[in-house]
C-alpha cells in the first residue's frame, strides 16, 4: 500500500504546482485571488477538495496498476462524495455571481485592488469585503465556513487513510471513503450561511482599493479611428 500513499502524496503536490505555483511564475493571476484581486475562500475550499479528492483517486488508480490491476479505475465514488463536491461547487458558483453583482452596482463600496497591484494577506479572505471595515473585521460567516471546511478535509483525510491501512493490496479497495450524512448537513448549513452572509451592503469606502478603481485600471482594447471604410467621391 506504500505505492498508493506515495501516488496520493505526489499528485496532490502535482495538482498544487499547477493550480498555484506555475501560474505564478507564468505572470498570471493566483488562482486564489477572485476578479476582485483579493484572496477568496471559496476558491481556496475548491481547491482544497479538488486536491484531497482528485489526488486521492490518481493515487488509488496507480496502486492499482503497480499491483497489476487490469481495471485500474475500477472503484466507485460513493454518493455522499460527489454531493459533497456539488455542495462546494455550487457555493463557489453563487457566491462568484452575488461577487460580479455587487461589483457592478456598488463598486464605490467593494474593496478591490487595482490591476497588476495584488497584495493583501493570505488571511484576508476571512475579512470583510465591502464598506469601511472591509479587509480590518473577521466576516463571522466567513470564519466558520473556513474552520468547519478545514476539519471536514482533516477527517475525510484520516478517514482515507485508515481504509487504505485496512486492506492489504490496492486491488482491495473498492473505492473512495464516503461521508456521513450528518458531515453533509454540517457542511451545508456552513455554506448556506456563508452565502447568506454576503448579501448585507455594508456602507462606507474601503482602505486600499475599491472595484471602481480596478475597473479604471483596465486595457481598453484599441479601437479602429475608422472602422467604416471611407467612401471617397466618384
Amino acid at each position: 500500500m506504500a505505492t498508493t500513499f506515495w501516488a496520493w502524496i505526489v499528485s496532490a503536490l502535482v495538482i498544487v504546482l499547477l493550480a498555484v505555483v506555475v501560474p505564478s511564475r507564468l505572470g498570471a493571476q493566483s488562482v486564489l485571488r477572485d476578479a476582485r484581486g483579493r484572496y477568496s475562500l471559496s476558491r481556496l475550499q475548491m481547491l482544497l477538495w479538488t486536491v484531497v479528492l482528485l489526488s486521492l483517486v490518481s493515487g488509488m488508480a496507480f496502486g492499482r496498476f503497480a499491483a497489476g490491476q487490469v481495471d485500474v479505475a475500477g472503484f466507485t465514488i460513493p454518493a455522499q462524495v460527489l454531493t459533497l463536491l456539488s455542495i462546494a461547487t455550487g457555493s463557489g458558483v453563487v457566491a462568484a455571481a452575488i461577487k460580479v453583482v455587487k461589483s457592478n452596482t456598488r463598486p464605490d463600496n467593494v474593496a478591490a485592488y487595482v490591476r497588476g497591484e495584488e497584495r493583501g494577506r493570505f488571511m484576508e479572505m476571512l475579512t470583510a469585503e465591502e464598506g469601511a471595515s472591509a479587509g480590518k473585521s473577521i466576516d463571522l460567516s466567513k470564519f466558520q465556513n473556513f474552520v468547519i471546511t478545514v476539519l471536514l478535509v482533516l477527517i475525510y483525510v484520516a478517514q482515507a487513510v485508515a481504509a487504505l491501512r485496512a486492506v492489504d493490496t490496492p486491488a482491495g479497495i473498492g473505492g473512495l471513503p464516503g461521508f456521513s450524512d450528518t458531515f453533509l448537513v454540517l457542511l451545508a448549513i456552513s455554506h448556506a450561511g456563508y452565502l447568506l452572509g454576503k448579501i448585507p451592503s455594508p456602507a462606507g469606502t474601503p482602505e486600499g482599493g475599491t472595484m471602481s478603481a480596478r475597473l479604471a485600471s483596465e486595457p481598453v482594447g484599441t479601437v479602429a479611428a475608422n472602422p467604416v471604410p471611407e467612401v471617397l467621391p466618384a
